[in-house]
């Protein structure tokens, strides 16, 4: 747990300088995820918690992209446009001060340098249920060919048991050189590309952990309201103009705290300081 403090520090101060530059820039961005549960029920991090989830509406999320260089240091943005060897569709935020070994599997041996902060597009979905069952299949495909061509950097536990199995045998024939991540991810970035994520009934990050169940009602979101502030380790981070709502819909009652055996850490393994050049 001495790690996990340490890392809560970086990831407050990552956060407050991702927060000034979205201010800076009248850039719309929410917490999410475990990061809000932390916020409204412990005004902070949850104390298992071991990433800060942040969630923007695509417009913005592309505009953040044209002004990344301007985060303050020592924290950089990372995404696959930029930066060809990044391994996620969406954004990461790190420190140039640290390296964190991630912890992705009970295999010790499967490790990877890890980030303080994810990033993730807010797109909309089709308003047909034909059409949104469609949608979500194609992206679903997307994101299996991700995780296969990624798999030789590990295997996440939060992944279901069956998909860990798949992986390990892709893994073991090595049927990862067969696909080409870069150019998956351009295809997933054209497809959410084509979505309305205004005006549809629908919209959430669809690329997060929860895949399809992060589409929630696009009201939630509240774009066009007056932004919503709550407590966070200090700092004041917006949050889903209806997060009851949200995190209701995404959680259950998010306000019991699960038993004790559920408060895993989920990736922080080790935190290595780099030496400045």
């Amino acid at each position: 747990m001495e790690d996990l403090t340490e890392l809560h520090g970086y990831e407050q101060e990552a956060l407050k300088s991702f927060i000034n530059l979205c201010e800076d820039n009248n850039l719309r961005y929410y917490v999410i995820g475990g990061t809000l549960i932390g916020a409204v029920r412990h005004k902070g991090f949850i104390p298992w918690d071991d990433d800060v989830d942040v969630a923007m509406p695509r417009e913005d999320y592309d505009k953040l992209l044209t002004i990344k260089d301007k985060l303050e240091k020592p924290y950089v943005i990372e995404d696959f446009i930029h930066n060809r060897d990044f391994k996620s569709y969406f954004a990461k935020v790190r420190s140039e001060d640290i390296e964190i070994l991630e912890a992705l599997t009970d295999n010790e041996a499967d490790r990877r340098t890890g980030y303080l902060i994810d990033i993730i597009p807010i797109d909309g979905t089709p308003d047909g249920k034909l059409s949104r069952k469609l949608y979500y299949l194609h992206v679903l495909w997307l994101r299996f060919l991700c995780g296969t061509a990624n798999v030789y950097t590990g295997i996440r536990t939060s992944r279901p048991k069956w998909e860990q199995a798949v992986l390990k045998v892709v893994r073991a024939l090595r049927l990862y050189r067969l696909i080409d991540i870069h150019r998956v991810y351009k295809r997933m970035d054209r497809l959410f590309h084509k979505q309305d994520w205004h005006d549809a009934k629908l919209a959430g990050t669809i690329t997060g952990a929860y895949k399809t169940n992060e589409i929630v009602d696009n009201t939630f979101w509240g774009y066009d309201k007056e932004p919503v502030y709550l407590d966070f380790e200090g700092l004041k981070v917006r949050a889903p103009y209806e997060y009851d709502k949200y995190l209701t819909f995404m959680f259950g009652n998010y306000m019991e705290l699960p038993p004790e055996e559920k408060r895993k850490i989920h990736y922080c393994g080790e935190i290595i300081k780099l030496k400045k050049k």
